[in-house]
């Protein structure tokens, strides 16, 4: 078996390394490569290898096949550093505005702060994601410039989204922008910035959710079966939000008062969960290191029965820093100070698998399967604070699955994914 090699944003998705963030559209300088959606993988490039030019520029940008940590600074919180990267400081709270803390998933503190640069720092705009109006079901991009846009996307969007697919918006705006997306979103982000100039001069800020896995498609799908939902009659889909921590929410069509639900807990542990994509599993990041304002849940504790959204905000810069600062100032978000150990105590499951990674990567590499290259993540002084057996399993239980699902051989180009279109 020979060391396999990836040469283009084609091989990434088939070594299954893809995280179908959509950076490497607008990275081609010949328009060959398009996203489509494979309904049990998510999002994944397809493009034309007759033209394919060899260039690389879509690696370049590629969040999946390498990663490296940005710097810590003097002011790095020491104990996060190891399984959290670049803290500076952590706050709690919510948006200040009624409306967004009940519409977002956890207090609205993320759509808080991007309000707070478009209205006060004449940001151009944000670029996020939202649902697709005539197929709720599906993701798209969007680029929000008024409050009332932010609100018709805000909440959770648990199925495969790309906001790296526009970027081009940001780089054709006329003034800086905020852009909000996952961990891995945000790292295609940054290394699209390290290559374009004229991007990197458009990006004002950039924050990202916490995130436990992208679900393939085929999560939602299970969600409205368990619901009795056909996805022909969705009017409207919500994940979460609504409250915190918020419900899974169908509205059916032609009739807006006939609302399908199901508890979060319910529909992320037992249904949505099971569907996350192969690579997420291989992530190191999962609270957005690179970011310059991480928001997610502090799940450190149980949330009282009506009681407003709540975020825990990580600053992880000193753009980040001033941010968080000047929109406490002007009212736009209540936060106070977090205790460190609040980070650790709400998202035990991140760091476990973060934990894990460096003997899930070691089996994958015994079988000469192309794996992501990590920078910076002290992944093996993680590795080592498992038990032994733990360790055991990181390895035996990498290695069952890659031979169980054969995991050791690369997927067929232009498989069935390539004839299913994003309605």
């Amino acid at each position: 078996m020979t060391v396999r090699t990836i040469k283009n944003a084609a091989d990434v998705a088939r070594w299954r390394l893809c995280l179908g963030c959509g950076a490497c559209v607008p990275a081609c300088p010949h328009n060959n490569i398009q996203l489509v959606d494979i309904q049990d993988q998510g999002l994944r490039p397809v493009l034309n290898e007759a033209k394919c030019q060899q260039c690389g520029q879509c690696i370049r940008v590629c969040p999946g096949i390498d990663l490296t940590q940005q710097p810590f600074n003097s002011e790095t919180i020491p104990p996060l550093r190891q399984a959290w990267g670049p803290v500076l400081e952590i706050w709690e709270g919510y948006a200040a505005d009624p409306e967004i803390c009940f519409e977002g998933s956890s207090g609205g503190a993320a759509t808080a702060l991007a309000l707070f640069c478009i209205e006060k720092e004449n940001f151009a705009g944000v670029l996020h994601i939202g649902a697709k109006p005539e197929y709720p079901l599906r993701n798209v991009p969007v680029f929000s410039r008024t409050r009332e846009e932010l609100l018709r996307h805000t909440g959770s969007r648990y199925c495969p989204a790309a906001p790296c697919e526009r970027l081009n918006w940001i780089q054709e705006s006329t003034a800086p922008c905020v852009f909000i997306g996952k961990p891995c979103d945000v790292v295609a982000l940054r290394k699209s910035e390290a290559v374009n100039a004229k991007l990197n001069n458009k990006v004002g800020l950039a924050i990202s959710i916490f995130c436990a896995g992208t679900p393939a498609t085929q999560a939602t799908h299970n969600l409205l079966k368990a619901l009795g939902v056909k996805p022909e009659e969705v009017e409207e889909l919500r994940y979460r939000g609504c409250g915190w921590p918020g419900a899974a929410a169908v509205k059916i069509k032609g009739d807006g008062r006939q609302i399908r639900r199901m508890t979060y807990e319910q529909a992320w542990g037992d249904i949505l969960s099971k569907h996350t994509q192969f690579r997420c599993r291989l992530c190191p990041d999962s609270t957005g290191e690179l970011a310059d304002i991480s928001c997610g849940d502090p799940w450190y504790r149980k949330p009282e029965s009506g009681e407003p959204g709540m975020s825990l905000v990580l600053v992880r810069t000193e753009k980040g820093r001033k941010v968080v600062e000047e929109a406490m100032t002007a009212g736009y978000v209540q936060l106070q100070r977090a205790d460190p150990s609040a980070l650790p105590l709400s998202q035990k499951s991140l760091e476990l698998r973060r934990r894990h990674l460096w003997g899930r990567l070691l089996a994958m590499r015994l079988f000469l399967i192309p794996v992501p290259k990590y920078r910076g993540f002290h992944l093996f002084s993680n590795w080592r604070g498992l038990s032994t057996g733990d360790k055991v399993r990181s390895v035996l239980g990498t290695i069952r699955r890659i031979v169980t699902r054969s995991w050791w051989r690369a997927l067929p180009r232009h498989s069935k994914c390539v004839s299913q279109d994003r309605q």
